[in-house]
């Protein structure tokens, strides 16, 4: 995940990568990461004796820990959504280690989520033939993170500072560096690890960050931080980005159109349950140990990523080509792809419309 940078922030025995599997739809779902189609999207129960619509289950590969971050995908099965819309998903933790795309690719899943539009763009644009249809963050919260006591608001502020980057985080710093004509030498560029304590201590003056973890975890302790994201100088990007295969999308439409109708519900009954659906998620994964008070406060930062003026017009999880088209083209600038996609062959927007069926919240 390009410029994705997150701690585990429980205890050091949590999963590093996908090391277990929820308990919904375990019953009909293949185990392996190289299996065929049918064993990753299956049917399940008969429905001729009792009357019910046959269930269909499927397996969707997420790029982090069931966390809150997840929430709206947890509410789908604490509220029985995914039954409701015919489709039981079983959700796959990711981790450090854990790259979505490869593994949908590779045939883990055949659903992902990924940190970010970009990603997606340079997945197809080097061949791989996947398509975004949703995202769940409007914008992605991989940012530059300094003191508010002394913010990096412009990329202007930074000329001059000491800008620690882990390895993930250059290609994106390239390009907020690019789209701005601010060359890299006009600042010193440190290499750093997960541990924003350099940032707080001074060998840095901005830390790259992602917004639902550093900065809360320092706010925790009393230390307030300004977030420069890359859309707010120039580069748009989604967070968390839905996606599949072309030939996912060509043979099971249908079922793609059901699991995304049940989790925009599911993020709709998230905003309007935030303490519940934390609280869910605290109970529902103990090994995971997470701590109620951060949950929440991540809970909270989450809300106002998941909406904008286009959710408002469309609704939740909506994507718009302009937002794929301009990031290819920053992409291709700054030689991070060698040629630009078409843009309809890197996201659609047919699953979603036939989600909501012309309306804007289900």
């Amino acid at each position: 995940m390009r410029g994705d940078i997150r701690t585990m922030a429980a205890s050091s025995d949590l999963p590093t990568r996908r090391a277990f599997l929820t308990e919904a739809g375990s019953v009909c779902l293949g185990i392996g990461g190289t299996l065929a189609l049918a064993d990753l999207i299956a049917a399940c129960g008969s429905g001729s004796s009792s009357g019910q619509a046959e269930l269909s289950s499927v397996k969707i590969q997420l790029l982090w820990i069931e966390d809150v971050e997840f929430a709206g995908n947890l509410a789908v099965e604490k509220q029985g959504f995914g039954k409701q819309e015919g489709v039981i998903q079983t959700l796959i933790p990711g981790g450090p280690q854990t790259n979505a795309i490869q593994a949908v690719a590779g045939g883990s899943a055949p659903i992902g989520l990924i940190g970010g539009s970009d990603n997606v763009t340079q997945a197809r644009a080097s061949g791989i033939p996947v398509k975004a249809f949703a995202t769940t963050y409007q914008t992605s919260p991989s940012g530059l993170m300094s003191l508010a006591s002394k913010p990096i608001k412009t990329m202007q502020d930074a000329i001059g500072k000491r800008i620690g980057l882990q390895a993930g985080a250059r290609p994106i710093w390239n390009e907020m560096l690019a789209v701005n004509g601010i060359s890299a030498d006009k600042m010193t560029i440190v290499p750093v690890g997960l541990d924003p304590s350099v940032l707080v201590n001074g060998q840095v003056d901005g830390y790259w960050a992602y917004a639902f973890n550093q900065p809360l975890t320092l706010e925790l302790q009393g230390i307030k931080t300004h977030m420069m994201l890359a859309s707010d100088v120039g580069v748009p990007a989604y967070g968390d980005v839905i996606f599949t295969l072309d030939h996912v999308l060509e043979q099971h439409e249908d079922l793609l159109v059901k699991w995304l109708r049940a989790t925009i519900r599911g993020w709709e009954y998230f905003l309007g349950h935030l303490e519940e659906m934390v609280s869910y998620t605290v109970k529902r994964s103990p090994s995971l140990k997470l701590d109620m008070t951060q949950q929440m406060a991540q809970a909270k930062a989450e809300v106002p990523y998941l909406t904008s003026s286009l959710t408002m017009k469309k609704g939740l999880l909506w994507i718009d080509k302009s937002v794929f088209q301009k990031g290819a083209e920053i992409l291709h600038r700054t030689n991070q792809i060698s040629t630009l996609p078409n843009i309809d062959d890197v996201m659609t927007t047919s699953v979603l419309e036939k989600a909501y069926g012309g309306k804007t919240s289900l």
